[in-house]
């Protein structure tokens, strides 16, 4: 935390904002670690200097190239419910439900202004619906549980460990281009994959389940995880990837509602985890096997994430500490 903190200005600016959006989850993740005031200083500069009248992002270094844009919005609309600025994270999710598909209830990829592609990501879908049930938008979250029990649905039973996490409208995009192959497509008993995708959708599956009172999002929620849990060890014993990182928060988001497993040997091997990565001075920085040479603005983005995640599993580890206590 301390290194987030002092990659802050005075006027609540994080380190980069003029090059590009690594700060979105900032405010998020200083609002669970206790730095409220710090939080409440970045969302007031984003209000002032970052923000369209839509409540999306403004065009420039906020908004990027406006590809996968739902998922840092979810993150700041987010950060900003935390700081209690209410109508800044519902102006927000009001950009995200004007992005979301109607039909299938997913998130694009592409800018909001491309409507010339309809490819959808579990990624961006699911953190999405995260962020509507923590505001209480029920139609938003509705149509991610649609778009994610759709996609589960849709995996080819020949997939055997592989995962297809993108849609094209109703369809699975078991092709996707070159360039998103990677992206698009998780084969679990390999190296250096994108193996954070169950524990993202278990998050929000989590979340869901408890805010409906239905049981079936948590059994899909554990059944994600177990991809994870069947696949290489690779996952967990690679220094040079941190691809693994929301395998630990899924785990703790199901630790306090899922009976039918103990997840708390799974969130200390995740705090191993975290603590094998992280760097003298307190950052994280992204996979080195895709960014030898992280910025700050890389930094930034990864410590801020890792932040949330410890504190969700040390949140959930106390939990059950004290459950064990009561027996």
């Amino acid at each position: 935390m301390r290194w987030i903190l002092d990659h802050i200005s005075s006027s609540g600016e994080p380190v980069g904002a003029s090059e590009r959006n690594g700060w979105a989850r900032v405010p998020w993740a200083l609002a669970v670690s206790g730095e409220a005031h710090v939080a409440a200083q970045v969302v007031a500069w984003a209000e002032r200097t970052q923000l369209a009248a839509d409540g999306g992002f403004a065009p420039g270094a906020a908004q990027g190239t406006g590809r996968f844009l739902a998922y840092p919005l979810a993150h700041f609309a987010i950060g900003a419910w935390l700081t209690e600025r209410f109508d800044t994270a519902t102006a927000a999710m009001g950009a995200l439900r004007r992005i979301q598909d109607p039909a299938t209830g997913g998130l694009p990829i592409a800018p909001p202004e491309d409507r010339s592609t309809d490819i959808h990501d579990l990624l961006s879908t699911a953190q999405v619906g995260q962020a509507a049930v923590i505001t209480g938008q029920d139609d938003i979250a509705e149509g991610v549980y649609r778009w994610i029990t759709d996609l589960l649905e849709l995996q080819p039973a020949s997939a055997g460990n592989r995962f297809y996490t993108f849609r094209q409208g109703k369809r699975l995009l078991e092709e996707p281009p070159k360039h998103l192959e990677w992206l698009a497509i998780t084969d679990f008993d390999q190296p250096r994959q994108t193996y954070y995708t169950p524990g993202m959708a278990a998050v929000f599956l989590s979340a869901y389940g408890q805010r409906v009172g239905l049981k079936q999002p948590l059994k899909l929620a554990s059944d994600l995880l177990t991809r994870n849990l069947s696949g290489t060890p690779e996952q967990f014993d690679d220094l040079g990837s941190v691809q693994l990182c929301k395998f630990g928060w899924g785990a703790a988001a199901m630790s306090a509602v899922d009976i039918s497993r103990d997840w708390t040997p799974h969130l200390i091997r995740m705090v191993d985890w975290f603590e094998a990565r992280q760097a003298p001075d307190g950052s994280w920085a992204p996979s080195l096997f895709l960014q030898p040479s992280p910025s700050d603005i890389d930094r930034l983005v990864k410590t801020a994430e890792h932040v949330m995640e410890v504190n969700a599993i040390l949140g959930a580890l106390g939990a059950a500490s004290a459950i064990q206590g009561q027996h």
